[in-house]
């Protein structure tokens, strides 16, 4: 299929459709680090750090079984990615996805909704950059957790890791893959000392003593938001080398491996410190060290869950970088964003962009008072919604999709709908009841980002209709 068949009117002269001569480094990837891009996405061990302990809040002795049910849901979501990526190749991710499903301006909204999602989570990884990096330098006497101190480790963090996107999608990609398993293992080394140390059986946590299904199903609202990113590999479409295959595999092994490790890490947390103790927890692997007569282990813990967070950074804005760079091809973003950098062949004018707002927002709001653990919660707070808006058209086109390339079959109907309905749930889950102020008025600054981007495209569609209809089309191939 060409690239404009599913388009109407002719194509505009200025849009270059051809994605293996659009500038990038165009199929330089293996699949390890097309996988490396999911993993980082998902910065693995800095949720097994700090997810457990918000967890516990509601599920107790079931925040094991709350993971496990997270895991299936976004495996769930990743099936749907899947019918997308074994025939689709592009650097829009669910973006050009979606174009496929529901229209252009679906297509838009998928896209703008996500690339929110990557920049608040960008900001994420920022500041937990400092806070355990500051945790971290206090090994050697270096007390870094006074604003000052604060705020130049943002501003290092936010340079450092778009200088590394920009000096090569290989480079980042490596980097933040090597940056994950130093994590990782520090932090299941520590769970099996732990193991070794208080013993496998816990018959409270195998029994689910003291939880109730509303706890444990509250869980999963929380376990989900620990797996976002996960779909991040899929704007390498261009930059891989077998696409097909090596995009579908990342998105739903590191789902699956992820999974299992929060499984594993939420059973070990919860045996080391007990449901009470982890709920008062502030830093729960390093009080996990004590439990395990390893004290000295907690700063290794802090070196890796600092690289964690700076190397989901750096996978955010390379996911983010290619929806830009994809959207400007078709013209419904300034042009400018569409280049790429001569020698590095990396979207670089997309990268720049982001650096303002990834390191900007954090720093306003920590000189306006608010804390590093505050900010931390609430730009990943805005930051769900747009993973979730943009998983949920991606869920319902999936069956439009499929049935309009003759390869629909019931299977998928089941998939698409188990989805939809996992996400719609944990959504409702975040607004009803309630929550607290300011959590309260989070999803209305997200309905306003949103609002914004939208605005932007029904004006660009209002001057210039030819270059909505050339949403989707900027991919390697459709087969």
């Amino acid at each position: 299929m060409s690239a404009h068949s599913i388009t109407e009117g002719p194509p505009d002269p200025e849009i270059d459709t051809d994605i293996t001569h659009a500038g990038l480094a165009s199929k330089s990837m293996g699949g390890v680090e097309v996988f490396a891009q999911s993993l980082a996405g998902i910065a693995p061990s800095a949720v097994m750090a700090t997810g457990p302990a918000l967890v516990v809040l509601s599920a107790g002795h079931g925040t094991w079984l709350s993971y496990g049910l997270a895991m299936i849901t976004v495996v769930l979501i990743g099936l749907c990615i899947v019918q997308f990526g074994n025939r689709i190749a592009s650097t829009g991710s669910l973006y050009s996805y979606v174009a496929h499903s529901l229209g252009a301006t679906g297509a838009f909204i998928a896209g703008w909704a996500l690339a929110i999602g990557y920049v608040f989570i960008a900001m994420i990884g920022i500041v937990g950059t400092a806070v355990y990096g500051s945790s971290f330098l206090a090994a050697f006497g270096i007390h870094a957790e006074s604003r000052p101190a604060q705020l130049v480790i943002f501003v290092i963090a936010a340079v450092a890791a778009i200088g590394l996107a920009v000096a090569g999608i290989k480079l980042s990609t490596r980097f933040g893959l090597v940056l994950e398993i130093f994590s990782i293992g520090a932090i299941l080394v520590l769970l099996v000392v732990t193991l070794f140390r208080t013993g496998v059986a816990d018959s409270a946590q195998t029994s689910l003593t003291g939880t109730s299904s509303n706890g444990i199903t509250f869980g999963v609202v929380l376990a989900v938001l620990g797996f976002v990113g996960f779909e991040s590999s899929a704007a390498l479409g261009a930059e891989a080398r077998d696409p097909h295959r090596a995009i579908p595999r990342a998105v739903l092994f590191s789902a699956i491996a992820v999974g299992v490790m929060y499984v594993f890490s939420a059973y070990v947390t919860v045996k080391g410190l007990s449901v009470a103790g982890l709920s008062k927890s502030a830093a729960p692997m390093d009080d996990l060290a004590v439990v395990a007569h390893v004290s000295g282990f907690r700063y290794v813990i802090d070196l890796g869950v600092t690289m964690s967070f700076f190397a989901v950074t750096i996978a955010s804005v390379n996911a983010a970088s290619r929806i830009f760079y994809t959207m400007a091809h078709e013209r419904v973003m300034p042009a400018a964003l569409a280049k790429t950098h001569p020698r590095h062949r990396t979207p670089h004018i997309a990268l720049m962009m982001l650096l303002p707002p990834v390191l900007l927002v954090p720093v306003i709001m920590l000189l306006s008072g608010t804390t590093p653990l505050d900010i931390y919660a609430y730009t990943g707070t805005i930051g769900t919604f747009g993973y979730l808006t943009a998983y949920l058209l991606m869920a319902i086109g999936m069956p439009i999709f499929m049935t309009r390339h003759g390869a629909m079959r019931a299977y998928h109907v089941v998939i698409a709908v188990a989805a939809t309905a996992a996400i719609v749930y944990v959504v409702y889950k975040n607004l009803v009841p309630i929550p607290p102020s300011p959590y309260n008025i989070l999803p209305y600054i997200y309905i306003g980002l949103l609002i914004l981007g939208v605005l932007w495209y029904l004006v660009v569609r209002w001057r210039t209709p030819e270059r909505a209809r050339l949403v989707g089309t900027f991919e390697e191939d459709l087969d």
